[in-house]
């Protein structure tokens, strides 16, 4: 009795005219769900172990090669893999849903057209409404491949099951994902790096006291401030005792996001190249979202005044412009806040 995964099934009809064969027989029973040898190789098929043969088949039986003997099977016949139902490369079902995922995508994108960044962004922003740029986040993402890596993997779930409203976390996680676009930066793999780090970058906050999070960051004393800064190697460190599977680049990406260009950033003073890119991405959307929603001065301002001032380089106490010349020339030509309003001023 032999493991079935051992064997590929064939049909009698395959075995064609012929009455030796340079390799063996098994049959398969269902009932033990087991192998057992049939005919030897270089042993004639004859009469009556052919009759034989057809009345295990008639029982529910099954003709089996082993694997091992596969080309020697092939070669004997004339035939390829594809031939044989049971050597073909099986479909996963994941791999079937994303096939038909990809084909709803390209209807949509029929019907809405390609994604233009910039044009969505302004439309957002100027709307304060980034469902339909959240949502676009989502389709995309829910066509990513199964068999890249976990993290890839945890990305397209998080995004279909997070991506379905607005909210802060969802418009950093679009943001950035389309502003790494927009920086030639396109690949699975690195935007499931980015989704992911997007999404667990500040999980450290929880394990902080919870007045730090509700308290404008310029309003922190020295203590206060020492203590907020502890949050990359929290949320990294929470990550790695949890046992989910990211990789080297998502836990980069999370512990380097507040890191910035000049070495002004934390928790490692990290200076231009030393820093990722994706980290410099994620740490500017982030960093506009919080400046516009009052986390960091206390009062909220205008998302298009702080991109005008982030654009100008305006001095605005706790502004921050330091995320390298690749993204802030990727922000300043994506993002033109001059509308014509402000022109005809």
């Amino acid at each position: 009795m032999s493991k079935v995964r051992d064997y590929f099934f064939i049909d009698i009809e395959h075995l064609g005219d012929k009455k030796l064969f340079p390799y063996h027989l098994f049959v398969y029973n269902p009932n033990s769900d087991s192998t057992s040898p049939f005919l030897k190789a270089n042993t004639p098929l004859v009469k009556d172990k052919l009759d034989f043969l057809e009345f295990i088949l008639s029982k529910g039986g099954r003709l089996a090669v082993d694997k091992r003997q596969k080309n020697t099977f092939l070669t004997t016949h004339s035939y390829k893999e594809d031939d044989i139902e049971d050597l073909q490369e099986k479909v996963h079902h994941l791999e079937e849903e994303r096939e038909r995922k990809i084909k709803e995508l390209e209807k949509q994108t029929q019907i809405l057209g390609e994604v233009k960044f910039k044009e969505e962004l302004l439309g957002a922003i100027e709307d304060n409404d980034f469902s339909a740029l959240i949502e676009r986040v989502r389709l995309e993402t829910d066509t990513f491949s199964v068999r890249v890596s976990h993290t890839v993997s945890l990305a397209s779930y998080l995004c279909g099951i997070l991506l379905r409203e607005d909210n802060f976390i969802n418009r950093i996680v679009a943001v950035s994902y389309y502003l790494a676009k927009n920086c030639d930066m396109k690949d699975e793999e690195t935007l499931g790096d980015l989704i992911c780090a997007a999404f667990f970058s500040h999980l450290g906050i929880t394990q902080l006291d919870y007045k730090l999070g509700s308290k404008p960051h310029l309003e922190y004393n020295k203590a206060e401030l020492k203590e907020y800064k502890k949050h990359p190697n929290l949320s990294h460190h929470l990550l790695t005792k949890s046992g989910v599977e990211l990789s080297d680049r998502c836990m980069n990406i999370i512990f380097q996001h507040h890191e910035r260009n000049d070495g002004s950033g934390y928790p490692m003073y990290k200076k231009g190249e030393h820093i990722d890119q994706l980290s410099l991405i994620l740490g500017a959307v982030s960093h506009i979202f919080e400046y516009s929603q009052g986390k960091v001065t206390g009062t909220t301002t205008d998302l298009k005044t702080v991109i005008r001032n982030l654009k100008n380089k305006t001095f605005t106490a706790g502004l921050e412009f330091e995320f390298g010349d690749k993204i802030y020339e990727s922000l300043t030509t994506i993002i033109n806040t001059e509308s014509n309003s402000d022109n005809a001023a």
